[in-house]
């Protein structure tokens, strides 16, 4: 049993439930895939591009594709005795690289979307430390798709915890390294993010969102005034970040810290600022839309001691992120 699992005994009261309801909902969507003809029809009479049929294409998808996934990952826990532990990880984590790019795959043609990645070379192994903007759900699998799976690297996730209700993150996440979290539950959670950074290998990297919630102009600006109210000596760089919420470098740091010497990779990207609702999906929002992708990345060597200092550096590291991310924003 993983670290995760043991620390999650309610896991089988929630699959219980979360488990059967996605085959529930999968063998819905396919007795009803032809009602997508009549929602299409509806759809050119509006003259709307077909939103409302690329919406609900994408939620069928995102349903089959988790039902696919569970398949999988039961597969693979009755073939685990056979495989013996190293190959059942291998299996998990090959698993979770087909399921992201399988689903963004379907999203991309769905939407008639394009994914342009630049600075690929700078996750091509590792071990590092992946520092990743977030602004809607959609970025949740851009490590998987932009790294994992061009690469064949394993990521070890920092996750909501609330995010297990999801089955498939829920499975394939408790057998493989990842932390899932609780906010508010201050140093007992760094801790648990940090204990990611034990045994990296050339394959491995972690996962972390350091805005630590979807961006949006209140919660920057209450993100500016909580480090402000504690007299915090970055409170005026922060005010400069615009686009992005001033990142919280806790995490960060304890996972700097108990590696001792960790590259850190960038990843910035702009596309998804559209699609943060179900509503924004069934108007239309993401057709046509390119996400573009920037990847960057500094050396141990370049990374100053010390947590002072190391705040200091992620805050204009993230500068950078966010300067970036204006610029491609009309900005």
């Amino acid at each position: 049993m993983s670290p995760q699992a043991a620390e999650d005994p309610r896991r089988w009261r929630r699959r219980a439930i979360t488990v059967p309801l996605t085959f529930l909902a999968a063998t819905i969507v396919l007795c009803l895939a032809s009602l997508l003809l009549l929602v299409a029809l509806i759809d050119a009479l509006r003259g709307s591009r077909f939103a409302w049929t690329r919406a609900l294409a994408c939620v069928g998808w995102l349903v089959l594709c988790e039902s696919a996934g569970l398949v999988g990952a039961g597969a693979l826990g009755l073939l685990r005795p056979l495989l013996g532990q190293a190959r059942f990880i291998a299996g998990n984590y090959a698993l979770q690289r087909l399921w992201g790019a399988t689903l963004m795959g379907g999203i991309l043609r769905i939407f008639a979307m394009r994914l342009v990645v630049e600075g690929d070379e700078a996750a091509r192994s590792g071990p590092f430390l992946l520092l990743v903007r977030h602004v809607s759900t959609g970025d949740a699998i851009l490590p998987l798709v932009c790294v994992a799976w061009r690469h064949g690297l394993w990521p070890r996730y920092v996750l909501k915890a609330e995010l297990r209700w999801d089955p498939c993150l829920d499975v394939v996440g408790a057998r493989v390294p990842n932390a899932y979290v609780r906010r508010g539950r201050g140093r007992s959670e760094v801790e648990r993010s940090a204990a990611l950074a034990e045994g990296l290998g050339p394959r491995d990297f972690i996962v972390l969102y350091p805005e630590g919630t979807r961006f949006s102009a209140g919660r920057r600006e209450r993100r500016i005034a909580e480090l402000t109210e504690r007299g915090d000596p970055l409170a005026e760089r922060a005010r400069a970040i615009t686009h992005t919420i001033p990142p919280r470098t806790g995490a960060a740091l304890g996972v700097l810290g108990r590696a001792g010497a960790l590259d850190v990779v960038f990843l910035a990207h702009v596309g998804f600022e559209s699609v943060r609702t179900l509503a924004d999906l069934f108007s239309g929002a993401p057709i046509g839309r390119t996400i573009a992708v920037k990847l960057w990345r500094v050396p141990a060597a370049a990374i100053p001691g010390g947590d002072a200092a190391r705040r200091s550096w992620l805050f204009a590291q993230w500068a950078e992120v966010d300067a970036w991310v204006a610029a491609r924003s009309g900005a």
